[in-house]
């Protein structure tokens, strides 16, 4: 690049280092804290210690923005393979539990019930973040017949769903000190749900 030209900040990025990030992040805690009705750009802005053109640059409106921090923070929840259908699903579930343990996780479960209520709003949300879901559990099962672990025929939404429940439901149930749990703790705790999806479904013996 010849010296007396600098080089343009790309459009529709935020040109501050590590902005990108603090805007998801803050997104997701002010989410978590206000819903969607004190939700606004300009509160995530100034959460995320940036200029609302900051935000404005990427996202042109609330719901692109809470789609992308969902989407970023639970990229790697459903990214197992550990080789068996038990160990994938006991990982999901691991995977699962800590994310609902985070502010982000909490965040993620507000917008879901605020999705479902209010679908209008927040149709972008549910359009991409449910339909990833869908698909990453879609493959995991899909793995699991293809091992010969489960019948080609086996109801995986089905069984998706109660697994994604239980989690929900025992997260849910935590409150305080209770959230400190240690990895051998979350464990503990997720097996037995793994192992009674998987009695209810027909595939232990």
């Amino acid at each position: 690049m010849p010296p007396n030209q600098t080089e343009r900040p790309t459009r529709g990025r935020p040109r501050k280092a590590g902005a990108e990030e603090r805007i998801l992040e803050a997104a997701l805690e002010e989410y978590g804290e206000r819903g969607w009705a004190g939700f606004t750009m300009d509160a995530v802005a100034r959460r995320a210690g940036v200029g609302k053109s900051t935000v404005y640059l990427r996202w042109s409106n609330k719901d692109d923005l809470l789609t992308e921090a969902v989407t970023r923070r639970s990229n790697d929840i459903e990214a197992v393979d550990t080789g068996t259908l038990r160990g994938d699903l006991e990982a999901l579930a691991d995977n699962l539990f800590r994310f609902y343990l985070d502010p982000g996780g909490w965040a993620t479960l507000r917008i879901t019930v605020d999705a479902a209520g209010s679908p209008e709003p927040l149709g972008r949300f549910t359009e991409v973040v449910v339909e990833q879901h869908r698909i990453a559990t879609d493959t995991l099962v899909r793995r699991a017949i293809g091992r010969g672990e489960a019948p080609a025929d086996f109801p995986a939404t089905t069984m998706i769903e109660c697994l994604y429940g239980a989690i929900t439901m025992q997260t849910l149930g935590l409150t305080g000190e209770g959230r400190r749990l240690s990895d051998a703790e979350i464990g503990e705790r997720v097996r037995p749900v793994v192992a009674f999806v998987l009695a209810g479904a027909g595939l232990l013996p």
